[in-house]
């Protein structure tokens, strides 16, 4: 069994905080999807990292679509012993992932819950809400026939939080020295970060940055296929570890015109031009680099490095290496290619157009 980790170097110089993805679902007899039981190890050291997700949370229920009526899904999940609300713990946030049939149009597409309103019902009904995190809009009749799988979303909250507030409480360091950057769909810019607030009780909350005087719900949803823009405290350091599951299936990832913080969510490394990066991506290859160019740019602290789509002889796309200060009209030289990164890394891609029918797909043979 293959371990994930950004920097195994790093894992040595921090405590390892374990959390297994299935004690967070809610109860565990309705846990339906097999754990496979693949690690990820994840760690942070410099000033602002990026950070992302090669497994999930196992699916609290499954089951298929029978009907539509409004924002309401009929389905008939596997477990049916009590009410498919009754398992939504009141703190969570749930999505709803169509997972199956291999030819079916919703394949790969989220749908946010309403999970007050989906608790209430005694049926099994999903009532989805009008969500920008819906990579699909509302659901319809043509999702009829769909296997959904549900589960709950990670969370920026779920997973430092409680890290975040030791460290401030007991640990002496500033609140404002952590903050965590997340993809937020229709907001301005679309990237949003949130720092924490603890208050005289030892209560942590959080709060918008560009919003400074006022607090959000404890959430930072972080969606498929996303990364985490992470600055961790004055020590830097973060280590964190995960059981999960694989996902085997197309990952409807969005993206917007600008920023857009993206990490492959699969459990194995990403190789560009074979499994992503491609013109089937909506890529376009360049002889010579131009100012409004798509480009991938990788962060380490300070440090900051930029790929554009170089159009090969062969007809296909190799991403490479711009100069670090003629980033919009030079490559670099000695030509470098970006070929691969490691499951787990986080990258920004800069796009010049909106792409909102964009996929991740599962690796190539």
């Amino acid at each position: 069994m293959r371990t994930y980790s950004m920097k195994r170097s790093l894992l040595q110089k921090f405590p390892l905080i374990a959390i297994g993805l299935s004690a967070l679902v809610g109860p565990l007899s309705r846990v339906v999807e097999a754990e496979d039981g693949t690690p990820y190890l994840l760690t942070t050291l410099n000033r602002l990292e990026l950070v992302g997700f090669p497994v999930h949370q196992p699916a609290v229920d499954s089951g298929i679509v029978s009907s539509i009526s409004g924002s309401v899904i009929s389905w008939i999940p596997n477990y049916q012993d009590t009410t498919f609300g009754s398992s939504l713990a009141t703190a969570g946030e749930y999505y709803a992932e169509v997972v199956g049939p291999s030819t079916h149009s919703w394949l790969g597409h989220r749908l946010e819950l309403d999970e007050v309103a989906t608790r209430t019902r005694s049926d099994n009904g999903l009532v989805v809400t009008n969500s920008p995190f819906n990579t699909h809009g509302m659901p319809d009749p043509t999702l009829q026939g769909a296997q959904l799988e549900v589960r709950r979303h990670l969370t920026v909250d779920g997973l430092w939080g409680e890290s975040v507030r030791n460290r401030i409480l007991f640990g002496g360091e500033k609140a404002a020295t952590f903050s965590f950057a997340i993809n937020v769909p229709q907001s301005a810019g679309g990237v949003r970060t949130i720092c924490p607030i603890l208050d005289q009780s030892g209560n942590l909350s959080w709060r918008d940055s560009d919003l400074p005087s006022a607090q959000t719900p404890p959430l930072g949803i972080i969606t498929p296929g996303s990364s985490v823009g992470i600055a961790f405290g004055e020590r830097r350091g973060s280590s964190l570890g995960l059981t999960g599951c694989k996902r085997t299936w197309p990952t409807a990832t969005p993206l917007q015109a600008g920023v857009n913080l993206l990490s492959y969510p699969y459990s194995s490394d990403l190789r560009l031009g074979i499994d992503w990066g491609t013109p089937a991506d909506g890529f376009k290859g360049l002889t010579n680099p131009l100012p409004n160019q798509d480009r991938i740019e990788i962060l380490e602290g300070t440090a900051r490095r930029c790929y554009a789509p170089e159009l090969q002889s062969n007809g296909r796309l190799r991403w490479r290496l711009l100069d670090p200060i003629y980033t919009s009209k030079r490559w670099a030289t000695p030509p470098f290619y970006l070929d691969r990164m490691p499951a787990g890394q986080g990258f920004l891609l800069r796009k010049n157009k909106p792409d909102p029918n964009h996929f991740f797909r599962p690796p190539q043979p």
